[in-house]
């Protein structure tokens, strides 16, 4: 029995942990999401859960623990001299599923350049400066949450989303199924420095040109992606990626999500 069938066996059933047996006769206890909130219905079953806040919080295999002076935890991103992406790898066990919904809550370090990358790559490479969420091998795009660099300009390393942005991006193989923000303040030049006042993809503070970033997104920092009928079992990957190296741009996160259905 999956979540959606406890929900549909009992309406009334609430978020959280339940006993369902996964199609190889393993029963697990899973967390399942039975609200309407963020993913707009019920019946979802978690595969990923990182929340940095929480006491006792580790990231997982693939990403590295990162303190910074000026936030009271850790976050977890990647390590690179020069630009690359690192990956961590969501199972679902044999579920079937043809919905994904999720968030990712990051921070601004220094410069990002959102999908500046993506000019001369495919999806399989360091297209965007953030975190790309994909199915399978080969890799099938879900959902991008990129870092722009400044919220008030229109380079092709700013949001997409930018008022009046006009630069061919983002690439094809993402089209409208991504967020974007930059955490830097209007007015300020980008410095070496974790920009900790203004979370990334947490639908506030989007001034300036970047308005519509948040106000055309309004499910902020949830995406809720259907999967055009397909249903399958493929795992879910989550890929923190940099153009030029984490010593120049990051975007490390503390807060990750995933669900299918």
């Amino acid at each position: 029995m999956s979540c959606q069938e406890i929900l549909e066996a009992n309406p009334k059933a609430v978020s959280g942990d339940y006993t369902i047996v996964y199609p190889n006769g393993t029963a697990y206890t899973v967390y399942c999401k039975m609200d309407t909130t963020d993913c707009g219905e019920g019946g979802w079953t978690r595969i990923a859960y990182i929340n940095m806040t929480e006491p006792g919080a580790t990231c997982p295999d693939g990403f590295v623990t990162k303190d910074y002076n000026n936030i009271d935890h850790s976050l977890c991103g990647i390590n690179f001299s020069s630009g690359g992406c690192q990956s961590v790898l969501f199972s679902t066990n044999g579920l079937n599923y043809s919905k994904v919904c999720g968030q990712i809550r990051g921070y601004q370090y220094a410069s990002p350049d959102a999908f500046y990358g993506s000019i001369s790559v495919g999806l399989d490479s360091r297209y965007v400066c953030g975190y790309s969420i994909t199915r399978g091998n080969p890799r099938q795009h879900i959902w991008t949450y990129a870092g722009g660099i400044n919220q008030n300009n229109l380079n092709n390393y700013d949001c997409p989303c930018n008022t009046g942005f006009t630069h061919n991006l983002p690439p094809s193989y993402v089209g409208n199924d991504y967020y974007c923000e930059s955490g830097l303040p209007v007015g300020q030049t980008h410095s070496p420095v974790l920009y900790s006042n203004d979370p990334l993809w947490d639908g506030q503070q989007c001034l300036g040109l970047e308005g519509p970033c948040c106000t055309n997104n309004p499910n902020l920092p949830w995406f809720n992606k259907a999967l055009n009928g397909v249903s399958n079992t493929n795992y879910i990957e989550v890929r923190s990626c940099t153009l030029y190296g984490s010593t120049n741009e990051d975007t490390p996160l503390d807060i990750l999500e995933l669900y299918i259905k």
